[in-house]
C-alpha cells in the first residue's frame, strides 16, 4: 500500500515537471516568432516585395532620434558658396547623364574642364581678358529690374577690354538641357585714376538677365560663363546661391568687414569692444574674412571663434587673395585694396535679402548716432521721416525719388596721441579715447555708409558704386551721425590746429559697454568672475 501510493506520487511529479517543460517551450518558440516576425530583415523583405531573398545581409535598425543640441545664434554656410569638393560631387553625381541641350550645344560641365585657380576662383579666357569668376547670385530685387538676374562676382585682368560677347549657360536641378541667355553688362569695382598696373586683377560684376527665358522665376543651380559660342563646352561652373528673404518687421543691420590681418598683435580686447559695440548699435551679424595661415595671433583667433561658435554674432569667411596672372602683381598694396572691394561685394550679394541695410567698416571705425539717438534703427527711421532731397544725390531730378540708396557719415579721428580719459577700464581703447580733431573730414573724404540692400549693386570701402531705383548717396548731418575713426588723422597739424574737443558721446553705452565686454572676458578666461 506503501508503495503504491509513494508512486503515485511520483507520477504526479513527473507530470507537473513535463507540463512546466512544454509551458516553457512553447513561449520560447512564441518569443522567437515575435523576434522573427519584428526584425529589420523581416520588415524589409516586406518592402521589397519578391526581390526579397532569404539570407540577404541584414537591414541596419532605424537610427534613433536626433538629441537636442546648443547651436549658435548665426545659421548661415561659413563655407565658400562654391567650396571645391561639394561642385566635384554635384558636376560628377551629373555627369554620367550626357544633358546638353541637343547633341552638339551646351554640354554639362565636367569636373575635369574646371580651371580651379588658388582654391577658390575659377579661370577662364574672352578673347585677351582673363576672368577669374569667385561666386554667382541669383538677384529678384524688384527695385533693381523687374526681371530676376543672374550675378557672378570675380576678377578682370582689364578695365578696358575689348571684351568678347559673353553668354551665360544656366542649369536648374533635375533639369537635362540649359537655359542660354546673353551676359549684358560689365560693372567695375575700380577706376583707372585710383591706380592700374601690369598683372593686376580687377573686381568685376557680370550680369546675366533671365528676361524672355522659360525659367525666368527659378533658382539656377549653376551657372557657366562661355564667350563667342552660346553652345561652347564650359570650363567653369558656379553654384547660384540664393536664400529667400525672411518676412519680418523690424529693421534689420549686417556689417561688413574686410580680411582681419595682425599677425603681430593681439586684438583681442579690441575686438570685444568693438564686436560689443556693433551689437549696441543694432548690428545682427558682423561678417568678415579670414586669409588663414599666419594673419591672425592665436588668442587672436581665439576670441574671433567665440564670436563665430558660441555667440554667433561673427560670421568668419575663408577667403584667399587673388594677386595677377601670370605672376603675382608688383604692387602687394594696391593688389590688396583690389582684393577689399571684391570681399564688400560678395558680402553684399550673400545677404541682400537677410539684411535692410549694410556698413562697410574696419573694425578701428563705428557709424555713431548722436543726440537721443541711441541705435541706428532710430537713426535711420529719423531720416525717413525727414524724406527731403538730397542735394548730392545724382538721381535729384527723378520725380519722387525719395528712397535713397546710402546713408553716408563724414569721417573724424580719434587719435592715440590726443590724452586718454584713464576712468574706464585699460582693456577699452574706444571708452578711453575721447578726445578728437576739431573738424570732420568733407562729404567725399573716407565716409563710410550704411548701405540700402534694396537697392545697391556695387560697393567700395566708403561709398556705393552702382544703385538702381533710388536716389543716390545721402550726407547725414553731423549733428545725427558721424563715422569715428580711431587711427591717426593724415594731416598731422589737425592734432593741433584747429585745438582738438572733447567729444564722449560713446559714453552713452559705457555702462552697458564695460558690462557686457567683462561677461565675455569672464567667459574666454581672462580675469575673475
Amino acid at each position: 500500500m506503501k508503495v503504491f501510493k509513494l508512486s503515485v506520487w511520483v507520477k504526479l511529479v513527473a507530470w507537473f515537471l513535463l507540463a512546466a517543460f512544454g509551458i516553457k517551450l512553447l513561449s520560447l518558440m512564441t518569443e522567437r516568432t515575435e523576434r522573427i516576425t519584428n526584425s529589420p530583415v523581416r520588415h524589409a523583405a516586406k518592402l521589397i516585395g519578391a526581390g526579397a531573398v532569404y539570407g540577404a545581409p541584414p537591414v541596419p535598425p532605424p537610427p534613433p532620434p536626433p538629441q537636442p543640441e546648443h547651436r549658435p545664434k548665426a545659421t548661415r554656410t561659413t563655407k565658400p558658396i562654391n567650396e571645391p569638393l561639394e561642385l566635384e560631387q554635384l558636376l560628377r553625381a551629373n555627369s554620367a547623364r550626357n544633358w546638353s541641350l541637343n547633341d552638339n550645344c551646351a554640354p554639362y560641365p565636367r569636373f575635369e574642364d574646371l580651371h580651379i585657380e588658388n582654391l577658390y576662383y575659377q579661370f577662364t579666357m574672352g578673347g585677351n581678358v582673363s576672368y577669374y569668376l569667385m561666386s554667382a547670385y541669383y538677384d529678384r530685387r524688384l527695385a533693381i529690374d523687374t526681371t530676376p538676374s543672374v550675378v557672378l562676382l570675380g576678377m578682370i585682368s582689364s578695365l578696358s577690354g575689348p571684351f568678347e560677347r559673353a553668354f551665360c549657360q544656366l542649369w536648374y536641378e533635375q533639369s537635362a538641357w540649359p537655359e542660354l541667355v546673353d551676359m549684358e553688362r560689365h560693372v567695375f569695382g575700380w577706376f583707372d585714376s585710383w591706380g592700374i598696373g601690369p598683372d593686376h586683377v580687377y573686381p568685376v560684376l557680370l550680369t546675366c538677365p533671365l528676361v524672355g527665358t522659360a525659367r525666368e522665376h527659378r533658382v539656377p543651380q549653376l551657372v557657366s560663363l562661355v564667350f563667342g559660342d552660346r553652345c561652347a563646352r564650359p570650363c567653369n561652373a558656379l553654384r547660384v546661391h540664393y536664400e529667400a528673404p525672411q518676412r519680418r518687421r523690424a529693421t534689420r543691420f549686417g556689417v561688413c568687414v574686410k580680411d582681419l590681418q595682425f599677425p603681430t598683435e593681439d586684438m583681442s580686447e579690441r575686438f570685444v569692444e568693438w564686436l560689443e559695440l556693433m551689437r549696441l548699435m543694432g548690428a545682427e551679424r558682423v561678417i568678415a574674412y579670414d586669409l588663414g595661415g599666419q594673419t591672425l595671433l592665436p588668442n587672436t583667433m581665439r576670441t574671433l571663434k567665440h564670436y563665430a561658435k558660441q555667440d554667433g554674432l561673427l560670421q568668419l569667411l575663408p577667403f584667399r587673395l587673388l594677386e595677377g596672372h601670370p605672376k603675382p602683381a608688383a604692387n602687394y598694396g594696391l593688389s590688396k585694396r583690389l582684393n577689399e572691394v571684391l570681399m564688400y561685394n560678395d558680402c553684399l550679394y550673400r545677404n541682400m535679402y537677410e539684411f535692410d541695410y549694410l556698413a562697410v567698416m574696419d573694425v578701428d571705425e563705428v557709424i555713431m548716432p548722436l543726440g537721443k539717438l541711441h541705435n541706428w534703427t532710430a537713426l535711420v527711421e529719423l531720416l525717413d521721416t525727414n524724406n527731403s532731397r538730397n542735394s548730392n544725390s545724382k538721381s535729384e531730378s527723378a520725380e519722387n525719388c525719395y528712397a535713397k540708396c546710402s546713408l553716408c557719415f563724414r569721417n573724424v579721428y580719434f587719435s592715440r596721441e590726443l590724452p586718454q580719459d584713464g576712468t574706464p577700464p585699460a582693456s577699452f581703447y574706444m571708452l578711453r579715447h575721447v578726445q578728437r580733431v576739431a573738424e570732420h573730414l568733407d562729404a567725399n573724404s573716407a565716409i563710410k555708409c550704411l548701405h540700402a540692400t534694396a537697392y545697391v549693386t556695387m560697393v567700395h570701402n566708403h561709398f556705393p558704386l552702382g544703385w538702381r531705383g533710388a536716389c543716390g548717396p545721402h550726407d547725414v548731418p553731423t549733428a545725427i551721425g558721424q563715422m569715428q575713426h580711431y587711427r591717426e588723422p593724415d594731416i598731422k597739424q589737425t592734432l593741433k590746429e584747429p585745438p582738438p574737443v572733447r567729444d564722449d558721446n560713446i559714453w552713452r553705452f559705457k555702462e552697458q559697454l564695460i558690462s557686457n565686454a567683462l561677461a565675455v572676458h569672464r567667459q574666454l578666461g581672462w580675469s575673475l568672475p
